[in-house]
């Protein structure tokens, strides 16, 4: 009895309108695959996007501050020009001007340094999310940087962020993965835990993070309206969502589930955690 190769196989599978129902059903498969790395591309594109907007609108802010500092500087310099180049000038007239640009000057400092912030933590989250390098990180600064990266859409949203970590906890991961994970819980939270809240109700998200033996756990919790049970069992399901009509790509816990499964570990909803929704992360440490 003779063998097929491979080769063979391939030569024998009918293509087109000859193919039988199991070959299109492979093939329609096969598509709906790529299909859905290409949607699981584009809304971590989204996510960035999004990021984008909102640090370009709160770099703004203390850009424009150190513009009108300098500004303002600049004319105490020319007045200060102006005094010594004079008959006469006093100590008093000096440290006055010398204590106004000393304030411009702070005012400056502090704004720009604000600014850089904003852009450095937003500049590690977008190259580390593009990187699947693994690499050795305290995981305690490196969340606190990933969360403020998440600030300006925070405060857009009226939310307070909450963390709990170790001073130093150190891990062998890689960090774009980890960072996304972080990142889409936080979206998530923000896109469906606090609709139809009471505005004068204080939004809070809580984010702890601890090692215990060579496990490392994550457990990510807001006090908004919580889930349905029927909603809580379809959760990581891909493309379920509760906004369909509203932008909603049913993609972004789905993400979170298969990320934490690339890093081998799982995320499960936090049964016991009320009011609002809460998860539990566990993953490998690996010092």
């Amino acid at each position: 009895m003779s063998s097929l190769t491979p080769s063979d196989v391939n030569a024998s599978v009918p293509t087109g309108p000859g193919e039988t129902q199991q070959q299109e059903l492979l093939r329609l498969q096969q598509e709906l695959k790529l299909a859905t790395e290409r949607l699981l591309e584009q809304e971590q594109l989204a996510a960035l996007g999004n990021l984008v907007a909102g640090v370009a609108h709160e770099i703004n802010t203390p850009i424009g501050i150190a513009v009108t500092a300098a500004s303002g500087m600049e004319e105490f310099a020319r007045s200060l020009t102006r005094k010594l180049s004079g008959d006469k000038v006093s100590r008093s007239e000096l440290q006055a001007l010398a204590s106004q640009l000393e304030d411009g000057a702070r005012l400056v400092n502090n704004n720009l340094a604000r600014a850089a912030d904003l852009i450095s933590n937003f500049k590690t989250l977008a190259v580390d999310q593009a990187s699947a390098a693994e690499m050795h990180v305290d995981l305690s600064p490196y969340l606190s940087g990933i969360v403020k990266a998440h600030n300006p859409v925070l405060r857009a949203a009226q939310t307070r962020a909450e963390l709990d970590t170790p001073e130093h906890l150190h891990a062998t991961l890689v960090p774009g993965q980890f960072s996304q994970i972080v990142s889409n819980l936080i979206t998530n939270a923000l896109t469906h835990a606090f609709q139809d809240q009471p505005e004068d109700r204080p939004r809070l998200i809580r984010v702890r993070l601890h090692g215990q033996g060579e496990r490392l756990h994550l457990h990510f919790s807001d006090n908004g309206r919580g889930v349905p049970p029927e909603v809580r069992a379809r959760m990581f399901e891909p493309y379920f969502t509760t906004r369909r009509g509203s932008g909603g790509s049913g993609l972004g816990l789905y993400i979170v589930h298969k990320l934490c499964e690339q890093m081998g570990g799982q995320i499960v909803v936090d049964e016991a955690h009320s009011p609002g929704l809460g998860f539990r992360v566990d993953l490998p440490l690996r010092d």
